[in-house]
This record gives C-alpha cells, sequence and structure tokens, in this order.
C-alpha cells in the first residue's frame, strides 16, 4: 500500500499556479498570430451599397476588396486577454493564502478606473493578504492613468466578457464554418454592418 504526503505549498508551486494562466495567454497569442497570418494572403469583394443601407436604384455603387479572416481571430483576442486578467485574480488569490487566510468571492487583484476608486475598492479584494503584498501592488498603481497597461487588460477583459466581441481589426470580412456567408465589419459602424451570402 502506497502513501501520498501532502506538503503545504511552497512560493514555486503558488507561482505555477498563476504561471499556468500565463502560458495559456502565450498559447493563444500564437494561435492569433498564426490566424492573422493566413488572413493578410486572403481576400475577397464584396458589395456595399449606399450608407450601408442597401443598394441604389438595385445598382450597386461600391466594390470593396477586403481581407478576410475567421472569426476564431476575436473570440481568440478575448481569450489571450482574459488569461492575462485571470492570471492577476489567481495571483490576488495566492496572495492571500500564503498570507494563512482564507479567500473570499471578493478576493481579486484591484484595478480600477483612476486613484479613488482604486483606493475605495481595493480594501475588500486585498483582504487577507500581508501588508507587503498590499504596498507591492499599491506600488503598479493598478489604475488609469497609474498603469494604463493593466487598466487596458481589466477594461478589455469586462469589454470581451459583458459587451460585445473584440474590433480587431476593421474593413474586414469575417466568417465562420457555422454560417454561409462574411460578416463586413466596418469602423463607421462597428456594431453591425451586415452579413453577405455567398451568392451576393
Amino acid at each position: 500500500m502506497g502513501y501520498t504526503f501532502l506538503m503545504p505549498l511552497t512560493a514555486n508551486d503558488r507561482i505555477i499556479l498563476v504561471r499556468i494562466k500565463i502560458e495559456r495567454a502565450k498559447k493563444h497569442l500564437r494561435d492569433l498570430a498564426a490566424e492573422l497570418l493566413v488572413a493578410t494572403n486572403v481576400k475577397k469583394t464584396v458589395i456595399v451599397g449606399n450608407g450601408d443601407r442597401g443598394f441604389s436604384q438595385g445598382i450597386p455603387n461600391n466594390f470593396l476588396t477586403l481581407p478576410r479572416m475567421s472569426f476564431d481571430v476575436v473570440v481568440i483576442a478575448g481569450e489571450v486577454v482574459h488569461s492575462l486578467r485571470s492570471a492577476l485574480d489567481h495571483l490576488a488569490w495566492q496572495l492571500v493564502e500564503v498570507a494563512g487566510n482564507m479567500p473570499t468571492s471578493d478576493t481579486m487583484f484591484p484595478i480600477a478606473k483612476d486613484i479613488n476608486a482604486y483606493e475605495s475598492s481595493k480594501i475588500g479584494k486585498v483582504k487577507g493578504t500581508r501588508s507587503e503584498a498590499v504596498k507591492a501592488i499599491d506600488a503598479l498603481k493598478p489604475y488609469k492613468g497609474g498603469n494604463d497597461l493593466l487598466w487596458r487588460i481589466h477594461e478589455l477583459d469586462i469589454i470581451d466578457k459583458h459587451r460585445h466581441l473584440f474590433s480587431v481589426a476593421h474593413d474586414y470580412l469575417f466568417y465562420g464554418d457555422w454560417f454561409d456567408g462574411d460578416y463586413l465589419f466596418k469602423a463607421s459602424a462597428p456594431n453591425f454592418s451586415g452579413v453577405f451570402d455567398a451568392q451576393v
């Protein structure tokens, strides 16, 4: 009969648990680069009507030759950002546990829209973390205007999860295996520009 002895997690073990998410972000980034490389060589010509509302007297007035890429690109871009934001939250969890405390559902890496929002919201998010860890987080200035990179990761993650897909490119045609035609994404109308069937 074999026995397994469980040892407390070391600092390196805890870093590995955070790094898993970072490595996943790197994989998604490689996948994104591969998809974009394919898209640079694929183009399709479509007909766009006046103001994207239709055709003027049934006569096409605008032929556009646009790059074409898979919807996978949009999804993968969101997964890159989500994995990075998730790594920060995993770090916050580990910081509470290493201090000998129990994380709560409010435990997360604090990032805010400005310094005032950061100061008022961080207390619940880092509760149970050692004061040295809180000082280290404070030094990163994780708010807009302090550390814009961290704020952008946070904001883009929220947008991708709760609002709409990323616009990783404009004036592109997006396609998917699960529908016929192409989705036209235009910078001037980012929410919806239309789905064109293969015949059009």
